[in-house]
């Protein structure tokens, strides 16, 4: 090299490294920008099903083994009237939800399902915390971790009570 481009050396590195670190903001603004727009995308899917969900009294739950309570989403808490400032129930309270006659036959499922890896489906009643008894239907399906245990179950509840839509 030339005695002249020697000297300039510093200030070209310090301008190719400044030309590399604003393509690389670059790209992590684009990037940005698609999670931004992929995150909304998320957030309406989210609305839209919990939208559907609550037009046909459909809720959903979930479980996990290594948690004390599940967790239920607004319409569940909706269905069984319970107000959501209690909290989650825990899986055993859930149960007791159900008419005294039904228990057994949920708490089996759910046993079968933790214990076996059992899908369940089943139509029961419910009291809720109003004292009324609802007609509903749920169906759960097992999560499993990696080794191939169960993990948890995950599921949706059906109000199947006749009555207008909103009728709580």
């Amino acid at each position: 090299m030339s005695p002249g481009l020697i000297e300039h050396l510093p200030w070209i590195c310090a301008l190719v490294a400044t030309l590399a670190a604003l393509e690389l903001l670059r790209r992590l603004r684009k990037v940005l920008r698609e999670n931004l727009a992929l995150q909304r995308d998320r957030n309406r899917v989210t609305l839209s099903l919990d939208l559907a969900l609550s037009v046909g009294r459909i809720g959903n739950w979930q479980f996990e083994r290594s948690e004390t309570s599940l967790h239920w989403s607004d319409e569940v808490f909706a269905i069984h009237q319970r107000d959501r400032r209690r909290g989650q129930p825990g899986l055993q309270e859930a149960i007791c939800y159900y008419h005294p006659d039904d228990r057994l036959k949920v708490a089996d499922a759910v046993q079968r399902s933790l214990d076996h890896g059992e899908d369940f489906d089943f139509r029961a009643r419910i009291i809720t915390d109003a004292g009324e008894m609802r007609e509903v239907m749920s169906r759960g399906t097992c999560r499993y971790g990696r080794d191939g245990t169960t993990i948890g179950v995950i599921g949706f509840i059906i109000d199947l009570t006749p009555g207008p839509v909103g009728q709580d």
